[in-house]
């Protein structure tokens, strides 16, 4: 558990910090930085709703996605279009048109059967001739109207009311505001109610829909309302905006009109018509209905930029009375489960990425598991219309993985830098590359011994002090060099690593790290191999007029303590113990050209050398003496132990 906290916290550390910019980004106030927060959330999500409504993997997977695009016959809309600004034929001239146009309007929608009929229009100013009120209010007797006022926010967030005209507003059914903010320019929503201490509000479209079905409109808190006793999702005290169809949706940057975009879940009526048409036929558009009446009109410029295009923003209107009166909602998800999402899901793949064998397979499957997380979202908003959170936990997760990978990888790096540093110049490349392929290579190489079965190589120059005395500096250390280089070099070949230098003296161990049951083995073998390159290096140099020399060498096997020895700012990977010290021993046992082995070693090559046994010996730390045995070659035809470091032994000189 410990390893495991010491393995993580720096990557738990670094998914946290993932987390907070996730969080910060899902917190931003709607009106900063709309393309990472929740707005973007929002049109992601629906964008994905409206190209897998209708699509074959929906269909193949059979998911029942939300239809919204079902045509609402309760709703109707009579525009203030290019067709009626300036139309004769219907007393219009040019907008704003005089009040009594609209008392006629009224007029005739009440012969028509409407039940109630909302202005998106605003009725603030006086108008120029007072008689147009007294034509206004006369259809407002007649027929149930809800009208708009103006509802600002003040640079000192007081609330400011433009009021409607006070000789219309004692004949209404209602009234209700239709200022709405729209932060970062987008409409993701409208209040449902504004509460004060001192005033209640209720937005238009609210107050519309609840005169038409005779419900009551309540504030519950910031994340609920009711509609008669129907609960209404809130975000932030708003109602969201139920998208358009796709085919509806338009570019943001430009002016459409109605003459160019309709919506589907309402049927529309220019005004001129309506001002024109037999009742007989009003009737049938109109009876029973709410009606709506709101500018199109490309110069009027009255457009609502949402997520998905520009449109009237008497549509928005129509949209909104069409979710209350068919109870169809945009559900958020609460806050704190957001944050849940955007902590526990990044510290997850920080667990993936940093069990993983290879950061890479840890990567991959974070990268898929954010794809499916994105997926079950969109999925779940399709068929539900719940909205969790998904780019901002995306986000989180994405960051995390990116730091948590880069960790890794700087970590891996410093630890193939500091195995290579420790044993690059001593171990086998076989050792290094196995040290690194481990999870942990820093653990491998821990600043603690282990107990293990090891074979221990010694060899020495004989003579080398009394040949070094007639030598200069610079042949001394050329001639050592090019020695040890080869030493080495066969050292390596047969699996084993160089401990240390002492001098002129060689120190070798044979299954480090790891062991294998051939560790002997190839120790002898590599030995054998030795005096036979140091006999071919003897004859180069005799031809070369150097001086030549010879070499003793000893090997044990047996228990050892192995791991890296020393203080924290300096180690060395080495075995300590007495088979480590029989082995010195023996090394100063053997004769020039000689390889002497403890029986212990023997024991294990029997079947693989020609040995000659000589007499025991006794060495310091031993009661009894030590059975010793002089290889003197391999034998014929035998093959030589494979451990991914031999290949063969050496031929029979």
């Amino acid at each position: 558990m410990n390893r495991l906290l010491r393995k993580i916290w720096l990557p738990a550390l670094l998914s946290i910090v993932a987390s907070v910019i996730g969080l910060t980004l899902y917190r931003l106030p709607l009106d900063t930085l709309p393309a990472v927060n929740r707005i973007a959330d929002y049109s992601i999500l629906n964008y994905a709703w409206q190209d897998l409504s209708g699509s074959s993997i929906a269909a193949a997977l059979h998911i029942p996605v939300q239809d919204v695009d079902r045509h609402d016959d309760r709703i109707r809309l009579i525009r203030i279009d290019e067709e009626s600004i300036g139309n004769k034929a219907a007393g219009l001239g040019g907008f704003p048109f005089p009040r009594s146009v609209w008392g006629k309007l009224l007029d005739r929608l009440h012969q028509a059967g409407a039940r109630v009929v909302g202005f998106d229009v605003d009725f603030i100013d006086p108008p120029a001739n007072p008689i147009d009120d007294v034509n206004f209010a006369a259809g407002l007797r007649k027929q149930p109207t809800v009208l708009p006022f103006v509802l600002n926010t003040t640079s000192g967030s007081q609330l400011g009311v433009e009021p409607l005209d006070p000789n219309l507003a004692p004949f209404v059914a209602g009234q209700g505001y239709t200022t709405v903010g729209n932060p970062g320019g987008i409409l993701l929503g409208q209040p449902y109610t504004i509460d004060t201490a001192k005033v209640h509000f209720t937005s238009f479209a609210t107050r519309t829909a609840a005169v038409f079905a005779g419900k009551k409109v309540s504030y519950v808190n910031a994340r609920r309302g009711l509609f008669g006793d129907t609960r209404v999702p809130l975000l932030d005290g708003e109602m969201l905006l139920l998208p358009f169809h796709r085919e509806e949706r338009q570019d943001i940057s430009q002016r459409v009109g109605a003459a160019d975009t309709s919506v589907t879940f309402m049927q529309g009526l220019s005004l001129a018509d309506a001002l024109t048409e037999p009742i007989p036929d009003l009737r049938d558009f109109v009876s029973g209905r709410a009606v709506l009446v709101g500018a199109t009109a490309q110069a009027l410029g009255d457009f609502i930029s949402t997520p998905f295009g520009r449109f009237p923003g008497v549509y928005t209107n129509a949209r909104f009375i069409d979710q209350l009166i068919n109870e169809k909602f945009i559900a958020p998800a609460p806050d704190w489960f957001a944050a849940v999402l955007i902590f526990a899901l990044p510290l997850l793949l920080m667990l993936t990425i940093t069990q993983s064998r290879h950061a890479t397979a840890g990567a991959a499957i974070s990268i898929l598991f954010i794809l499916a997380y994105a997926a079950a979202t969109i999925a779940y908003y399709s068929v539900t219309f719940v909205w969790i959170d998904t780019i901002h936990v995306a986000i989180a997760m994405l960051l995390s993985v990116m730091f948590v990978s880069i960790y890794r990888i700087a970590r891996e790096t410093a630890d193939r830098r500091m195995v290579t540093n420790l044993f690059g110049m001593h171990v086998s490349p076989a050792i290094v590359s196995d040290i690194l392929s481990s999870d942990d290579p820093r653990g491998a190489l821990a600043l603690k011994g282990k107990k293990v079965k090891a074979t221990i190589f010694y060899s020495d120059i004989r003579g080398f002090t009394a040949m070094s005395e007639t030598m200069t500096p610079e042949d001394i250390y050329a001639q050592l060099n090019e020695y040890f280089e080869e030493m080495c070099a066969i050292i390596f070949q047969y699996g084993g690593y160089v401990d240390k230098f002492i001098g002129d003296c060689v120190m070798a161990v044979f299954s480090a790290p790891y062991q294998t049951p051939y560790d002997a083995k190839n120790a002898v073998l590599a030995a054998v191999a030795q005096q036979k390159k140091i006999k071919e290096l003897a004859e180069k140099w005799k031809a070369m007029g150097k001086r030549e020399f010879t070499v003793g060498m000893g090997v044990n096997t047996g228990d050892v303590v192995m791991g890296n020895l020393g203080a924290s700012s300096r180690m060395n990977y080495t075995v300590i113990g007495d088979n480590v010290n029989l082995a010195a021993r023996l090394y100063n046992v053997a004769k020039a050209g000689e390889i002497i082995i403890s029986d212990y070693t023997y024991q294990e090559v029997r079947d693989l050398v020609v040995a000659e046994e000589r007499e025991p010996v006794l060495v310091k730390g031993k009661k009894d003496p030590i059975k010793i045995y002089n290889i003197t070659d391999v034998k014929e035809g035998v093959a030589a132990p494979t451990n991914g470091a031999v290949a063969h032994a050496p031929q029979h000189a």
